[in-house]
């Protein structure tokens, strides 16, 4: 096994019962890459960690994971800080999608938004009470965007619908720009858009004969199509360079899908 594939995967736990949902995630893929799983619990310089918490999360993960393979840390600083920290021994972050200190009226929480939003590494933000069934055999879906069609996302997922055996849904979204000159033609925009969609996914077909790939072209906004697609195990989206506090432009595709969807989102940094 290479030595990326044997880098941990960090999930934070915060001591809620929401929380439940990405420990029981982050072991059931720990235990698929054959790697450790670091379960993190951030605490502000001026407090101090109950002891009690982090060996609950872990005695919880006893059913999934070996102990052996499970560490437990407390780390100084903000969540979002400790978790998007640089670690060459880290290949994900896992957290819970309302966070460590989500307001109940929040879609998503800042911390799980920030760390998305952040991370170097992959982040995947597992829903509140999410329990996928046993054998979970529903497709993977990942979002194309063909002007910026990102190698690190299309191989996140490829790769995993060919490890787990499933099929790979593949969408793409185009709805007319605000920007749209009188002068444009929408029908023939939005064309030119599809055929460049089905020109990336052709070429990633090529290298991945054996994923059974199923492509949607919708006239919808991107986040739409994608989540009128969401009946999956995991949708996979990449992450650009964005703006403002959270590291997302305004109207990401990304951030409003991580806000609405109600399965797992994996967020592949690819800038």
């Amino acid at each position: 096994m290479s030595g990326v594939s044997r880098r941990s995967i960090v999930v934070a736990a915060d001591g809620s019962d929401r929380n439940g949902a990405a420990l029981g995630w982050a072991a059931a893929e720990a235990l698929r890459r054959d790697v450790g799983l670091v379960v993190v619990r951030a605490v502000p310089a001026e407090g101090r960690a109950d002891p009690a918490l982090l060996a609950a999360a872990a005695g919880q993960l006893a059913a999934v994971l070996p102990r052996e393979r499970v560490q437990t840390e407390v780390r100084v600083g903000r969540p979002e800080e400790v978790l998007c920290a640089e670690d060459s021994g880290v290949a994900m972050v896992v957290v819970g999608k309302r966070g460590m200190s989500a307001l109940p009226r929040m879609l998503v929480g800042s911390t799980s938004l920030a760390v998305a939003a952040r991370s170097p590494v992959p982040v995947v933000v597992v829903p509140d009470g999410w329990d996928p069934p046993a054998g979970d055999v529903r497709p993977l879906t990942v979002g194309v965007d063909p002007d910026h069609a990102h190698d690190l996302v299309l191989d996140a997922a490829f790769r995993r619908a060919r490890r787990l055996g499933v099929p790979l849904i593949a969408v793409h979204g185009w709805e007319p720009p605000a920007s749209l000159a009188a002068a444009d033609e929408p029908a023939a925009l939005e064309h030119r858009a599809h055929d460049r969609f089905a020109e990336v996914i052709d070429a990633w077909e090529k290298r991945f004969p054996t994923v059974d790939v199923r492509r949607v072209a919708s006239s919808q906004h991107p986040a739409v199509a994608v989540l009128d697609a969401a009946d999956a195990q995991l949708l996979v989206l990449g992450r650009r360079a964005g703006s403002g506090f959270s590291g997302f432009g305004f109207g990401s595709v990304t951030r409003a899908v991580l806000h609405y969807a109600s399965c797992p989102v994996l967020v592949v940094p690819a800038d």
